[in-house]
C-alpha cells in the first residue's frame, strides 16, 4: 500500500469528534501516514474538566476514535472497543497544540491490541490509551460506509474504505 494510503481520512458525518457539520463538536481532521493515524489538536475550553485543562473523557474519546481508524487502515476490520486502559501523565491544556497518534500493534485470537497517545510538539507523551478491540458483528456495512464524508480524501483512500463493503 505504501505512500498511496497516506493522507486525510474520511470523517464520519455524525461524529461528535470528527464531523465538520457539527458546530458542537471537535471537528478533528484525521490523517494516515506510514501505519500511524494522527490528528493535530488545539481544543478550546468548551471541553475543560478543570480550569483550562481538557476533560479526561474528551481525551479518551479522541484516542478511542483514532485507534478505530488505525485498526481499519491496517486490517480492514471494523472493530469496537472491548477493553481500555487510560493513563494520564500530565494535564492536557485547552488552547494549546498537541498531536494525537494511534497504531494497531497486533492481533491475538479475536483481540486487536492497539495503542494511542497524545504528545506535545516536542514529542512528550501526556496521555496514553492501551485498548483491546474486537471485530463488530452483524453491522449494516453499506449504511455505515454511507455516513463517511470522502470530500477531502484521496481517491485511493476512498477506494480503500469502499472496499470494506467487499469484506462483509
Amino acid at each position: 500500500r505504501g505512500d498511496i494510503m497516506n493522507g486525510r481520512l474520511p470523517a464520519y458525518k455524525k461524529s461528535f469528534f470528527l464531523s465538520p457539520e457539527r458546530p458542537d463538536g471537535l471537528q478533528l481532521q484525521i490523517f494516515h501516514e506510514d501505519g500511524i493515524v494522527y490528528s493535530d489538536l488545539f481544543i478550546d475550553n468548551r471541553f475543560e474538566g478543570y480550569a483550562e485543562v481538557l476533560h479526561g473523557g474528551m481525551i479518551f474519546g479522541i484516542l478511542d476514535v483514532i485507534v478505530w481508524y488505525a485498526i481499519v487502515m491496517r486490517t480492514k476490520i471494523v472493530a469496537m472497543t472491548r477493553k481500555a486502559e487510560m493513563e494520564f501523565f500530565k494535564p492536557i491544556m485547552c488552547s494549546a497544540p498537541y498531536r494525537a497518534k494511534a497504531e494497531m500493534l497486533r492481533i491475538e485470537d479475536r483481540d486487536i491490541i492497539s495503542t494511542a497517545w497524545i504528545e506535545d510538539p516536542a514529542g512528550e507523551v501526556y496521555a496514553r490509551l492501551n485498548a483491546v478491540f474486537r471485530e463488530g458483528k452483524g453491522l449494516a456495512m453499506d449504511a455505515f460506509i454511507d455516513r463517511f464524508d470522502f470530500s477531502t480524501t484521496t481517491p485511493a483512500i476512498k477506494d480503500y474504505f469502499l472496499s470494506l463493503l467487499e469484506t462483509v
